[in-house]
């Protein structure tokens, strides 16, 4: 008789994340799935919201769900899955689990909710402009193609060039925007991706053979994420910047190091350029949405990551002591590298919205330097002073958010 080998459980893990054990994640779970099944009995109100009086353009809604993916597929390409705990590693070690089993199932469960929330927006906006039935088709071939070709590519080791990928299927989706592709069009599309799925599965390591030193590490970036939640410090969730050799071998200066921690985060220019395309295509598809508010997030979420380098040394006074430069040198010289990233995003979505045929009024690129202050005010955020109230040590932990929210809604109102 041939037997299986029953799964084994890592002891002091809760089975199924917690869902089924009545405590706050079992109501977080139920409060969830209730908003998002009493989004379809509201559909009319979600009309106006979205896109007021105009007319559904579902070929905005194509290019917008293909710029989902897009931004899908880069976040999974990142492979935050790949960590493990080291006591509990330890414990496969000696118990002699197969540790491949633990990042895979790590892996499908994050790709499990990511297609959750793309196949849950499509579904929804197509409700809500009354799609017939090849537009849900569509939808549906797409989401699935997308998410094939994000599983395929994740689970194995990276491609040279890889990240690229996921901008050029951003840059699909405003041709199809543009060009006011239909549902055949867009399952051509899903057809493709499917193509190039299979083409990409063979060959490669699998992601779930990485060594022991990887999944220690990724835990360790975990570990300081959850910490910086915990207390508030959202400067720790900005990603630590990658060593610059042609301007570590020479004498440190504010300058150098502003473009030092710049480009020493330069993998996330591709998600900068999937936001300006994702900013430009919501614009198109949800003309209700001010612009203002649409461009100033937009911003933000792209120029926050460069500004980790500052953040990093304003949080450490014993390196600032080391480059002897005062506050308003580090504002001053960091701000002008940074306003010079936010131009740049600026021109990119300038392109994005001449391509879509969109003009937004003058005002609504106020959004843009708005964005860079912003982000400026989250990295020179002072320490938390945890001797106040929970509420103030909130509104601590919201600096520079509520300079973007506030400067969102006046420019919304000037709009």
């Amino acid at each position: 008789m041939v037997t299986t080998k029953a799964p084994t459980h890592v002891p002091g893990r809760q089975r199924f994340g917690g869902l089924l054990n009545g405590d706050y994640q079992t109501f977080l779970a139920l409060f969830g799935f209730g908003a998002l099944f009493t989004a379809f009995q509201n559909l009319p109100k979600l009309r106006d919201f979205l896109f007021g009086q105009s007319v559904v353009d579902f070929p905005a809604v194509f290019g917008l769900l293909i710029v989902l993916c897009a931004m899908f597929w880069r976040g999974l390409l990142r492979r935050g899955f790949v960590w493990a705990e080291p006591a509990a590693l330890t414990w496969m070690d000696f118990a002699r689990v197969d540790r491949r089993r633990v990042v895979v199932k790590r892996m499908w469960t994050l790709w499990a909710g990511l297609v959750l929330v793309v196949g849950y927006t499509g579904a929804l906006v197509t409700a809500i402009g009354g799609g017939a039935k090849d537009v849900w088709i569509a939808m549906s071939a797409l989401t699935a193609s997308g998410a094939i070709l994000a599983a395929v590519t994740a689970r194995r080791t990276a491609i040279r060039g890889e990240t690229l990928a996921p901008v050029v299927l951003a840059v699909a989706g405003l041709a199809f925007a543009a060009a006011g592709l239909g549902p055949v069009a867009v399952e051509v599309l899903a057809g493709a991706l499917f193509v190039v799925a299979v083409a990409v599965a063979f060959g490669g390591e699998p992601m779930s053979g990485v060594g022991r030193q990887e999944l220690v590490d990724g835990w360790n970036a975990r570990l300081l994420r959850a910490m910086a939640a915990v207390f508030m410090d959202p400067m720790l969730l900005i990603p630590e910047s990658k060593p610059v050799p042609w301007l570590s071998l020479r004498r440190p200066t504010t300058l150098r190091l502003a473009w030092a921690g710049v480009l020493g985060r330069a993998r996330y220019a591709a998600a900068s350029v999937v936001i300006a395309c994702l900013v430009g295509v919501a614009h198109l598809a949800f003309p209700a949405i001010p612009a203002a508010a649409l461009f100033t997030l937009g911003a933000y979420a792209a120029l926050v990551p460069f500004v980790g380098g500052l953040g990093e040394l304003w949080r450490n006074p014993g390196r600032r002591r080391w480059l002897g430069a005062s506050d308003w040198e580090l504002r001053l010289v960091n701000g002008l590298v940074i306003a010079l990233l936010g131009l740049a995003w600026g021109i990119l979505l300038g392109l994005v919205t001449l391509l879509l045929g969109v003009a937004p009024v003058w005002p609504v690129w106020l959004a843009i330097p708005l964005a860079v202050f912003a982000a400026l005010r989250t990295a020179t955020r002072p320490p938390m002073n945890y001797d106040v109230s929970g509420g103030a040590a909130g509104l601590q932990a919201l600096r520079g958010v509520d300079v973007l929210v506030v400067g969102a809604v006046l420019l919304s109102v000037i709009a």
